[in-house]
């Protein structure tokens, strides 16, 4: 598999197990006409896929060059690409669009001006438009505050939360804590920005998101509450652009997968990279692995039914 050489996964959720469970079949996908287009990497060779920075551990962006989690589970994918019969590029590259905000990122993908995302956090909403693949990571809604604070709806009344507009996070909040003010933030950038500064004191995302940044912008700070206001599990979003890409996407996750299960050390050492440990992350290679076992055992348990 080639793993790029430059260069939390969660406990165990039901909500990733949801995310396996509501794949589309195969047959039932929809993936346009079933003909290569002429956007499609097939065709072209380019993977256009959606980043966005400050977005650790899914993307580390240094210059102009993008790494992290999300490029590894890409790789795997460009890889995948290559060995299609119907390509028809010599070659596969990524391709980096970028863009600030998830939801602008999502609409190219809707309106064909890029292939992918990866490191989106599942929603039933989101569902309803895009395809997900199977997941490669689970993530939580928990909230970044001063010690002291539990992060429960009694701890945070009267408070101010900072949240990215129209994340995920931000619509869980919103519906769980009814005593709180939320300041919306456009991009993740700013959000981790005002937290590092001092405009909010109080920051809400999803947990692997705010553990990877919390060094940086507010070391001192808990990770709260104990249990995540809620859990999702964390995948790829394919567009229709290119053929059968959502089918390409989840053969490439689950080869990873079982590479890191059955202690592949290159891919080990680029996936505990950015969660394992040593990582902001900290997760084990048995917390992983157990993650990757249970993805793979429900999508094979799926298929056969």
């Amino acid at each position: 598999m080639g793993l790029r050489k430059t260069a939390t996964c969660g406990l165990l959720t039901l909500s990733a197990l949801a995310l396996v469970a509501c794949q589309k079949p195969a047959a039932d996908v929809k993936e346009g006409s079933g003909e290569a287009t002429a956007a499609s990497a097939l065709d072209t060779g380019k993977l256009r896929a959606v980043v966005i920075g400050e977005a650790l551990p899914m993307v580390d962006k240094t210059g102009e060059t993008y790494d992290g989690l999300s490029f590894v589970v890409l790789d795997a994918i460009k890889d995948q690409l290559a060995t299609v019969p119907e390509a028809k590029a010599e070659s596969f590259n990524i391709e980096p669009v970028a863009v600030s905000t998830a939801r602008e990122g999502l609409d190219k993908i809707q309106s064909g001006a890029a292939d992918i995302a990866c490191g989106v956090a599942f929603s039933w909403e989101r569902q309803q438009k895009l395809n997900f693949t199977i997941p490669f990571a689970s993530g939580g809604v928990r909230l970044l505050a001063p010690k002291g604070n539990d992060g429960t709806p009694a701890s945070l009344k009267g408070q101010t939360i900072g949240v990215v507009k129209n994340s995920v996070a931000a619509n869980v909040l919103a519906g769980a804590v009814d005593d709180a003010q939320f300041q919306f933030f456009e991009t993740p950038a700013s959000a981790l920005a005002a937290l590092k500064g001092g405009d909010v004191t109080i920051l809400g995302g999803d947990s692997l998101w705010l553990k990877a940044n919390r060094a940086e912008t507010a070391p001192d700070d808990a990770l709260v509450p104990d249990r995540a206001y809620s859990r999702s599990g964390i995948g790829c979003v394919v567009g229709e652009s290119t053929p059968h890409l959502l089918n390409i996407s989840n053969l490439a996750i689950g080869r990873l997968l079982t590479a890191y299960v059955d202690n592949d050390p290159a891919v080990r050492t680029e996936i505990n990279r950015w969660v394992g440990d040593g990582s902001a992350i900290g997760l084990s290679d048995d917390q992983i692995s157990t993650f990757f076992r249970m993805v793979l055992a429900t999508t094979a348990e799926l298929s056969n039914q």
